[in-house]
């Protein structure tokens, strides 16, 4: 439809830019070349209505009634494209809420297990979009205005690729988000996430306490702090967190693959790689693909 749109506010371009070229044409040989000279300065607004002045004695009517028409359903034509891109625009925040959705974060880096060569994952192991639960989402529509999804939205549009292209700013437009109880839960996580991104573990953790404080469910906040506590090396811990997160969600392929790293770190090599296999039979196979060319599993 836009395009469309687009296409026919070009030919109207084209007609009335012919159009305005008669007139103008006119205006230097039937008036001044100063009216001629005014008409190009104004960008044709002179030569209009010097048009309509003169349109009689120089028996032009019907060119200057073609031009108004133009100008006209070009100024209409205009307006929808604009009604219509403002429509998008005003759509945006429900599509990103809905594309931050179901995300998880996966473990950054492998670490070398101590019985073989140093290795780093690094490449491979993408993160993922800040998560927003269903259930969050649907408070923020039901029960907070405007102004607290305004600080959400910011945050989230800093997010692109596969990280925050301004982590500091994102921790600071979460902290607004949480300070107008704006998707509280999410709010915490996503902005443990930014700290996480900064390698400010410690406060990573303290926002994702808070997440799972609030929401007692919320799997894919255990994963994350999990992913905290590993790069501190808090192996049982982190341990402990993805546990839960599978409790909680047993098809979790990124959990499986976290708590793969953990055993990988602790060497429990069976252990490890039963959880790859887990973690690649739900469509994750970053880990088995590793440990099978390192030679930790068959």
């Amino acid at each position: 439809m836009i395009i469309g749109l687009q296409l026919l506010g070009a030919i109207i371009g084209i007609g009335g830019f012919v159009l305005f070229i008669i007139v103008l044409v006119k205006s230097f040989k039937h008036g001044s070349a100063l009216k001629g000279i005014l008409g190009i300065i104004t960008c044709g607004l002179f030569t209009f209505i010097w048009g309509w002045i003169e349109h009689k004695r120089l028996k032009m009517t019907k060119i200057m009634a073609t031009w108004s028409i133009m100008m006209l359903a070009g100024m209409v034509a205009t307006g929808a494209v604009v009604t219509m891109g403002i429509t998008s625009l005003l759509m945006l925040p429900q599509y990103l809420q809905q594309t931050v959705a179901n995300a998880d974060v996966k473990i950054a880096q492998l670490k070398s297990w101590k019985k073989t060569p140093a290795t780093n994952l690094a490449g491979e192991h993408k993160k993922t979009k800040p998560p927003l639960t269903a259930a969050a989402a649907k408070k923020s529509v039901a029960g907070h205005g405007s102004a607290d999804v305004d600080w959400s939205q910011k945050a989230m549009a800093l997010w692109q690729g596969d990280v925050y292209k301004d982590a500091r700013t994102a921790v600071k437009y979460w902290g607004r988000a949480i300070s107008v109880k704006q998707n509280a839960a999410s709010a915490y996580n996503n902005r443990g996430l930014a700290y996480h991104e900064l390698k400010q573990y410690q406060q990573a953790i303290s926002d994702f306490d808070q997440a799972i404080k609030l929401d007692r469910e919320y799997a894919v906040a255990y994963n994350n702090r999990g992913n905290s506590y590993y790069e501190l090396s808090k192996y049982q811990l982190a341990l402990r967190d993805f546990n839960q997160s599978l409790k909680l969600k047993p098809n979790y392929a990124k959990a499986y693959l976290n708590r793969g790293l953990v055993f990988y770190q602790l060497d429990k090599k069976r252990e490890a790689c039963g959880d790859f296999q887990k973690s690649c039979n739900q469509g994750d196979c970053d880990g088995m693909k590793w440990a099978v060319k390192n030679g930790l599993c068959k």
